[in-house]
């Protein structure tokens, strides 16, 4: 039980899943040494995480949604310009790679769940680590493996969800941060649930909203997606009254109050992936969803937001 439910001596979880990023950011810049000649990209662009440039990201699994779904001009044959080499034209189902997609329409929805494994540079990388390997490691000592994997994969492919469904049709997003945020969301709930046991709780919840408001506001910066930030922290929110401990020697009361939270928590998580999912794959394009949204990360300056 105490495997399943924690609390364990050691995240296994992180450890592994944090080499296994690590792993993949190894193989994105030999990938990109292969199909650009630089183990960087610096031309035509730069890419300020030092890492691959954009075209081999996608070619490796980003969440890109012209690999995922029609969308209006931009069908499997549209060119891309200046694509893996400068002066080098490819078609979107070249770029997309994985086969491509045999004569029918776009369907790598596994996009909405390998973007968490990868990085946009190695810039990008260590500063994912920096939370992933502290709070991530400590939530999975506290929760168990199962309970904190739940919460961590949960906060990190809804948070591709809403960024597909949100974000521009040619912007491409990847990395972890989705499910970082989740486990911010969930310390919220943590906090609240813990309230009467934490020394300094207002303290603790005035730290956790100035981390988020900062860490948000720097998510308007080009390159970084906000939608999978807000997309995990709202998951994490919900998991953490879904799948949070109970506090100890709690009342049969209590108890019954927290057992009707997990259930209404458990019916939104439901219905947050099974609205959000239909709405991407059922709306003519899903940029014009929400076209204001957009400023939600990126600064309307500079045509940032049309990059």
């Amino acid at each position: 039980m105490r495997l399943l439910l924690g609390p364990v001596r050691r995240p296994w979880f992180s450890w592994l899943s944090g080499l296994a990023m690590l792993i993949v950011l190894i193989v994105e810049l030999i990938k990109n040494q292969q199909m650009t000649g630089s183990v960087i990209s610096t031309s035509p662009t730069f890419n300020p995480m030092i890492g691959p440039s954009f075209p081999v990201l996608i070619n490796m699994g980003a969440r890109f949604t012209p690999c995922m779904r029609t969308v209006p001009d931009y069908t499997p044959s549209t060119p891309i310009q200046d694509c893996f080499q400068e002066s080098e034209t490819c078609t979107i189902e070249e770029a997309c790679g994985f086969g491509g997609f045999g004569g029918a329409d776009p369907d790598q929805s596994f996009r909405f769940i390998a973007p968490i494994f990868l990085h946009a540079g190695i810039v990008h990388y260590i500063m994912n680590m920096l939370c992933h390997l502290r709070l991530g490691a400590d939530l999975e000592c506290v929760l168990g493996a199962p309970r904190y994997i739940l919460l961590y994969m949960a906060s990190g492919i809804w948070g591709f969800v809403l960024s597909a469904m949100l974000s521009q049709t040619t912007t491409a997003s990847m990395g972890c941060s989705g499910a970082l945020f989740g486990l911010i969301g969930y310390m919220f709930i943590d906090v609240v649930v813990n309230w009467k046991t934490i020394a300094h709780p207002v303290r603790e919840l005035m730290k956790l909203l100035i981390v988020t408001i900062i860490s948000l506001v720097l998510g308007l910066l080009p390159g970084l997606d906000n939608f999978c930030h807000l997309g995990g922290f709202v998951v994490g929110i919900v998991m953490g009254a879904l799948i949070a401990p109970m506090r100890p020697n709690m009342e049969k009361k209590g108890k019954l109050i927290t057992w009707g939270v997990r259930l209404v928590a458990f019916v939104i998580l439901i219905i947050l992936f099974a609205v959000t999912i239909n709405s991407f794959y059922s709306a003519s394009d899903p940029s014009q969803i929400c076209p204001g949204c957009k400023y939600l990360s990126c600064l309307p300056v500079n045509n940032w937001c049309d990059m």
